[in-house]
């Protein structure tokens, strides 16, 4: 993507709308493309590929086959590299690439089809007939007359009808077998054209450029387009080994792609902008109450978009493609189905387009989707229906289910040989270079890639906050944390290659200095007491004066010493008639407005400290005090 480092000629799809198709000149020729770099965006990718093109003297036209049909038409920019060459226009389009090959193995199962039911109609006639003679044999009960036959003849008559109707048996049984198998080679035709109509009649979208020169020249295209079934999000290891006072922080990604496009062997960037919001700055307007509406307020949105849908397949009935049926939007827009029930009409987005054929039931369908929407059509006498192919929707959903979500650390201890040091990590706000070449499928799921290996300073202490818990949490605190340009994103927390659970980093946070949470130590113990005694937890008084005491026990079990901070409070009145007063605040350092006192300590092995702390609460109104 280094364009500015070569005269470039760029021509953008302005406001995603189609260009003329290029007429009076020979067929265009053929440019394969190649992915060479996707930059990932929060939600949606660009996509840089690269053509070489031999180029004539005066005009020629290539086309750049198999792009996305998801690209979003209004972000196509194609640079030529090469300072003879001119980029004149480009038109884009859609297409099936594989249609003619679909359309062959239809014609060939279509054929069959209609060989399998006249089989079938003829062998069905057959066992008809052999219905007819055996129920005229049964019958022919009175064929002796009033005379009737002797035991010889009678018998010789017998054994002459039971061979004839023996055989009658043998070839019913024999036709109906045959009729069996050509109906299940038949239902077997039908559900491979139904593959191919609704899973192998995949669009693709393709770009003719125009190109002039003044000379026989070879230069390289450069087409760029946005991609918006595409996102990554952040996530670290964080490592700790003994003898080692580094924390490891390992900065990875999850990135997923449904985009129909191969990344295979690209260069990957990694954005934290998403270029699908707006850049515009929205304009207030006015706002009238009681009504409560606004008068001449502007909303920010995303003005250029392409208004137009191609939308194309295949109309059949039960017996293969229909050749003839009409298909409109509108009174100005018009098609009819080919030889292989193929049609494709350029319409309106959201216009209804309607599909007709004689002797079956018309329909309707709407024209929804980006560039392309499939819509196969089955017609019946009764009721005829549209199969729309769903290209993205499973993924929209799965981002809808917000990957990125924050996570508390999980209740896992850390054990005995828990150590004092650990370290952090790092990302960035703008673009991250992934090492390498990385492959990433097109299945929409999470692939894990590596970013970085960070080597980070860290002081390491003990937390606790016995008001809410009785563990103790060891934590590492990062001092300067901005600099590294961190992002919010979960932590796998690894201690000498042994997982401990989850934390999170909050990179949103003003604080200068980041702590992360890697666990609780069971050999360290706390405890708060009340030293009062109530006959509840709580205190309710209805006025007067509240006293409360608290103690706080915190023992070093550990055979090392061990660094403690101990965060406890005490209430803040925001009424002029409840007065607080911190009567004795345990040595402890003190935050008056936010009624925070924290105490930091340093237990040799085998310590125990206790701590206390006292206040009143004087009010004339009916409280709770805890």
């Amino acid at each position: 993507m280094n364009m500015r480092q070569m005269k470039i000629e760029v021509l953008l799809l302005a406001g995603g709308l189609l260009l003329p198709t290029f007429s009076g000149m020979a067929a265009p020729i053929e440019a394969n493309s190649k992915i060479k770099e996707v930059m990932v965006y929060a939600t949606g990718a660009m996509v840089n590929r690269t053509a070489n093109v031999n180029v004539k003297s005066g005009t020629t036209e290539v086309k750049i086959p198999l792009l996305t049909p998801l690209l979003d038409q209004t972000s196509v920019q194609v640079g030529v590299k090469n300072s003879q060459v001119t980029l004149a226009s480009i038109n884009y389009d859609v297409e099936v690439p594989n249609r003619k090959q679909i359309s062959k193995e239809v014609t060939t199962l279509t054929k069959r089809s209609a060989l399998l039911r006249d089989s079938i109609d003829m062998m069905v006639a057959k066992r008809g007939v052999l219905d007819s003679e055996r129920e005229l044999i049964l019958k022919s009960n009175n064929i002796g007359g009033d005379n009737g036959f002797t035991a010889p003849t009678l018998q010789g008559i017998a054994s002459y009808l039971r061979k004839d109707l023996n055989e009658i048996i043998v070839q019913q049984y024999d036709y109906q077998r045959k009729i069996q198998k050509c109906q299940e080679e038949l239902t077997l035709n039908e559900q491979k054209m139904n593959l191919l109509y609704e899973k192998q009649m995949e669009p693709m979208s393709f770009l003719t450029v125009k190109l002039e020169s003044s000379q026989a020249t070879n230069c390289e295209l450069e087409i760029l387009y946005f991609v918006k079934n595409a996102a990554w999000m952040p996530f670290y290891e964080a490592r700790i080994a003994k003898n080692d006072t580094k924390l490891h922080l390992i900065q990875k990604a999850y990135v997923s792609q449904a985009s129909k496009e191969k990344w295979e062997n690209v260069a990957l960037l990694l954005s934290q902008n998403d270029p699908s919001r707006s850049n515009e700055k929205p304009e207030l307007g006015k706002y009238v109450i009681p009504e409560g509406y606004y008068v001449g307020r502007n909303e920010s949105t995303k003005s250029s978009q392409n208004q137009f849908v191609k939308v194309l397949g295949v109309v059949r009935d039960k017996k293969g493609p229909l050749k003839g049926a009409l298909i409109t939007s509108g009174e100005d827009r018009k098609t009819q189905s080919d030889e292989n029930g193929y049609y494709e009409l350029l319409v309106p987005k959201k216009s209804t387009v309607k599909y007709a054929f004689s002797g079956y039931a018309n329909t309707t369908s709407m024209a929804t989707g980006d560039n392309v929407a499939v819509k196969n059509v089955f017609m019946q006498s009764g009721n005829s229906n549209v199969i729309e192919a769903k290209s993205d929707y499973n993924y929209n959903n799965y981002l809808a289910q917000n990957r990125v979500v924050q996570v508390s650390p999980k209740e896992r201890s850390l054990g005995s040989g828990t150590m004092m040091d650990i370290p952090q990590m790092e990302i960035r706000n703008h673009v991250e270079n992934t090492p390498g070449l990385n492959t990433i499928p097109e299945d929409g799921a999470d692939h894990e890639i590596m970013v970085k290996d960070l080597s980070i300073d860290a002081e390491y202490n003990y937390f606790a906050v016995p008001k809410l818990s009785k563990d103790v949490y060891l934590v590492a605190s990062i001092p300067n944390w901005k600099k590294l340009d961190l992002l919010d994103g979960s932590v796998k927390l690894f201690l000498n290659n042994m997982f401990l659970g989850e934390s999170f980093i909050n990179a949103r946070q003003t604080e200068d200095t980041l702590n992360l949470s890697i666990g609780k130590d069971k050999d360290l113990a706390v405890e708060r007491k009340d030293l009062r005694t109530y006959s509840s937890k709580n205190l309710i008084k209805t006025s007067g004066k509240v006293e409360r005491e608290w103690m706080i026990t915190v023992k070093n079990n550990k055979s090392t010493s061990a660094k403690i901070t101990i965060e406890d409070q005490f209430p803040v009145s925001t009424d002029n008639d409840i007065k607080v007063v911190l009567m004795d605040n345990g040595g402890a350092e003190v935050d008056e407005k936010e009624g925070k006192l924290t105490w930091k300590l340093n237990l040799k092995a085998g310590e125990k400290r206790e701590l206390k702390f006292s206040y009143s609460v004087k009010s004339k109104k009916d409280i709770t005090v805890d």
